[in-house]
């Protein structure tokens, strides 16, 4: 698989997501899928994958993924990405504050074939967590 296709499985990821299109989502992830996140339990299988982007789409359902750099090489494919949304729903416990968040981050994919294997979820929790109100901004 070229490179171009290859960044071309994660444009079409990307596409089912702000689409809220869990079944286009989870289309393009292998059997052995596993989601890493320094800050969540990993997520392992495709079933669980369309579980969690379930919840966190009923907590911030207008959340979008715009994708700033994408770089293919090899078998991984890494985007830098900001995403926006509106909490509207309860998230990690937290009720609905109605504030709005905007976050960056880096997302590094490995495939296999035309299908995502791993991700590895790299972003602003922190930052996050300050516009959701959970924890106070430093003055």
């Amino acid at each position: 698989m070229s490179l171009a296709e290859q960044g071309s499985v994660i444009q079409r990821w990307i596409a089912a997501w702000n689409a809220k299109d869990l079944d286009a989502a989870v289309e393009l992830l292998a059997e052995e899928y596993v989601r890493h996140d320094a800050n969540l339990p990993e997520v392992v299988g495709p079933r669980a994958q369309r579980d969690f982007l379930a919840g966190l789409f009923m907590a911030f359902p207008d959340l979008n993924f715009q994708p700033e750099r994408l770089i293919a090489q090899e078998n991984l494919v890494v985007v830098h990405f900001t995403v926006q949304g509106t909490h509207r729903g309860e998230f990690m416990g937290m009720p609905t504050t109605g504030r709005e968040i905007m976050i960056q981050g880096v997302d590094i994919f490995r495939l296999i074939g035309d299908k995502i294997a791993e991700q590895w979820v790299v972003m602003d929790v922190l930052g996050l967590m300050q516009q959701l109100g959970a924890v106070p901004i430093p003055t």
